[in-house]
Protein backbone atom coordinates (compact mmCIF):
# COMPACT_ATOMS: atom_id res chain seq x y z
CA UNK A 1 0.00 0.00 0.00
CA UNK A 2 1.67 3.24 -1.03
CA UNK A 3 2.20 5.89 1.58
CA UNK A 4 -0.88 8.04 3.00
CA UNK A 5 -0.94 12.10 2.76
CA UNK A 6 0.36 13.36 6.17
CA UNK A 7 0.23 16.69 7.91
CA UNK A 8 3.97 16.39 8.14
CA UNK A 9 4.38 15.99 3.73
CA UNK A 10 1.71 18.58 3.04
CA UNK A 11 2.94 21.94 2.14
CA UNK A 12 0.47 24.92 3.63
CA UNK A 13 -1.03 26.60 1.41
CA UNK A 14 -1.42 23.12 -0.62
CA UNK A 15 0.51 23.25 -4.06
CA UNK A 16 0.94 20.03 -5.66
CA UNK A 17 3.70 18.81 -8.25
CA UNK A 18 1.79 16.01 -10.21
CA UNK A 19 3.96 13.40 -11.71
CA UNK A 20 7.35 14.63 -10.16
CA UNK A 21 9.45 11.78 -10.51
CA UNK A 22 12.81 13.34 -8.79
CA UNK A 23 12.00 17.05 -10.17
CA UNK A 24 11.37 19.13 -7.07
CA UNK A 25 9.69 22.29 -6.95
CA UNK A 26 10.19 24.44 -3.68
CA UNK A 27 6.77 24.63 -1.88
CA UNK A 28 5.32 22.16 -3.93
CA UNK A 29 3.99 18.51 -2.75
CA UNK A 30 5.46 16.00 -4.93
CA UNK A 31 3.29 13.71 -6.04
CA UNK A 32 3.91 10.67 -8.31
CA UNK A 33 3.34 6.58 -9.22
CA UNK A 34 6.81 5.87 -7.73
CA UNK A 35 7.78 6.25 -4.51
CA UNK A 36 11.65 8.07 -5.01
CA UNK A 37 13.49 10.64 -3.50
CA UNK A 38 11.16 14.04 -3.53
CA UNK A 39 8.09 12.28 -3.91
CA UNK A 40 5.51 13.51 -0.79
CA UNK A 41 2.42 11.60 -2.10
CA UNK A 42 2.61 7.97 -3.93
CA UNK A 43 -0.31 8.12 -5.95
CA UNK A 44 -1.40 6.44 -9.13
CA UNK A 45 -3.32 9.86 -11.07
CA UNK A 46 -5.81 7.49 -12.90
CA UNK A 47 -7.41 6.23 -9.51
CA UNK A 48 -9.89 8.60 -8.68
CA UNK A 49 -10.13 10.56 -6.77
CA UNK A 50 -6.83 11.66 -5.96
CA UNK A 51 -6.34 12.18 -2.55
CA UNK A 52 -6.81 15.72 -1.77
CA UNK A 53 -9.46 17.55 -0.36
CA UNK A 54 -12.05 19.87 -2.67
CA UNK A 55 -10.91 23.32 -3.36
CA UNK A 56 -7.61 22.70 -1.31
CA UNK A 57 -5.29 24.03 -3.48
CA UNK A 58 -3.52 27.03 -4.70
CA UNK A 59 -1.25 25.89 -7.30
CA UNK A 60 -0.70 22.65 -9.68
CA UNK A 61 2.56 21.72 -11.85
CA UNK A 62 1.27 19.17 -14.01
CA UNK A 63 4.51 18.96 -16.55
CA UNK A 64 5.14 15.84 -18.74
CA UNK A 65 1.93 13.89 -16.84
CA UNK A 66 -0.86 14.65 -19.31
CA UNK A 67 0.40 13.14 -22.02
CA UNK A 68 0.72 9.79 -19.80
CA UNK A 69 -2.30 9.37 -18.46
CA UNK A 70 -5.39 6.85 -19.09
CA UNK A 71 -8.57 9.46 -18.45
CA UNK A 72 -7.31 12.87 -19.42
CA UNK A 73 -11.24 14.07 -18.92
CA UNK A 74 -10.84 12.63 -15.45
CA UNK A 75 -7.54 14.39 -15.02
CA UNK A 76 -8.90 17.37 -15.49
CA UNK A 77 -11.96 16.88 -13.71
CA UNK A 78 -9.64 16.13 -10.29
CA UNK A 79 -7.19 19.07 -11.13
CA UNK A 80 -10.50 21.46 -11.05
CA UNK A 81 -12.08 19.51 -8.21
CA UNK A 82 -9.25 19.83 -5.93
CA UNK A 83 -7.84 23.98 -7.15
CA UNK A 84 -9.60 26.25 -5.04
CA UNK A 85 -11.56 29.07 -7.16
CA UNK A 86 -8.70 31.37 -8.67
CA UNK A 87 -6.50 28.62 -8.68
CA UNK A 88 -3.66 28.15 -11.36
CA UNK A 89 -2.89 24.67 -13.51
CA UNK A 90 0.35 25.07 -14.97
CA UNK A 91 0.55 22.33 -18.04
CA UNK A 92 3.55 21.28 -19.98
CA UNK A 93 2.92 18.69 -22.52
CA UNK A 94 4.22 17.41 -25.78
CA UNK A 95 3.04 19.27 -28.98
CA UNK A 96 1.52 16.92 -31.85
CA UNK A 97 3.61 18.71 -34.26
CA UNK A 98 6.70 17.05 -32.68
CA UNK A 99 8.83 14.17 -32.98
CA UNK A 100 9.47 13.57 -29.80
CA UNK A 101 5.62 13.40 -29.24
CA UNK A 102 5.30 9.80 -30.89
CA UNK A 103 8.69 8.57 -29.75
CA UNK A 104 7.90 8.16 -26.47
CA UNK A 105 5.72 5.03 -26.34
CA UNK A 106 4.09 5.94 -23.31
CA UNK A 107 2.31 8.86 -24.38
CA UNK A 108 -1.58 8.11 -25.07
CA UNK A 109 -2.23 11.07 -26.88
CA UNK A 110 -0.71 14.18 -28.59
CA UNK A 111 -1.90 18.03 -27.41
CA UNK A 112 -2.89 21.28 -29.90
CA UNK A 113 -3.08 25.05 -28.69
CA UNK A 114 -6.86 23.91 -28.31
CA UNK A 115 -6.97 20.45 -26.32
CA UNK A 116 -7.59 22.11 -23.01
CA UNK A 117 -10.52 24.57 -24.62
CA UNK A 118 -13.01 22.28 -23.65
CA UNK A 119 -12.54 23.02 -20.37
CA UNK A 120 -12.67 26.70 -20.63
CA UNK A 121 -16.66 28.24 -21.36
CA UNK A 122 -15.31 31.35 -23.00
CA UNK A 123 -13.86 28.94 -25.87
CA UNK A 124 -15.99 27.42 -29.21
CA UNK A 125 -14.97 24.07 -28.31
CA UNK A 126 -16.00 25.04 -24.41
CA UNK A 127 -19.13 26.44 -25.55
CA UNK A 128 -20.19 23.47 -27.75
CA UNK A 129 -18.58 20.49 -25.89
CA UNK A 130 -17.93 21.69 -22.41
CA UNK A 131 -20.99 20.41 -20.95
CA UNK A 132 -20.42 16.99 -22.12
CA UNK A 133 -16.57 16.77 -21.02
CA UNK A 134 -15.66 19.38 -18.78
CA UNK A 135 -18.33 17.86 -16.08
CA UNK A 136 -18.95 21.32 -14.21
CA UNK A 137 -15.13 22.15 -13.84
CA UNK A 138 -14.16 25.44 -15.41
CA UNK A 139 -10.75 27.17 -16.72
CA UNK A 140 -10.02 30.27 -18.09
CA UNK A 141 -7.03 30.08 -20.36
CA UNK A 142 -4.35 32.49 -19.35
CA UNK A 143 -1.53 31.28 -21.58
CA UNK A 144 -0.89 28.99 -24.26
CA UNK A 145 2.32 28.65 -25.84
CA UNK A 146 4.83 26.60 -27.66
CA UNK A 147 8.01 26.60 -26.04
CA UNK A 148 10.28 24.34 -28.44
CA UNK A 149 9.30 21.07 -28.74
CA UNK A 150 6.73 21.69 -25.65
CA UNK A 151 3.45 23.37 -25.76
CA UNK A 152 2.17 25.33 -22.00
CA UNK A 153 -0.60 26.14 -20.57
CA UNK A 154 -1.76 28.11 -17.89
CA UNK A 155 -5.32 27.80 -16.64
CA UNK A 156 -6.83 29.55 -13.61
CA UNK A 157 -9.65 27.71 -12.03
CA UNK A 158 -13.52 29.80 -12.27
Amino acid sequence: MPPSVTSTSIATPLKLNLGCGGLLAEGFTGVDLVNMPGVDVVHDLDVLPWPFEDASCDEIIASDIFEHVNDPIGFMTECGRVLAKGGTLRLRTNYWKCENAYTDPTHKRYCTEKTFDYFCPDTEFGQKYGAAYARGVAFRKMLVQLRGQELVVILERL
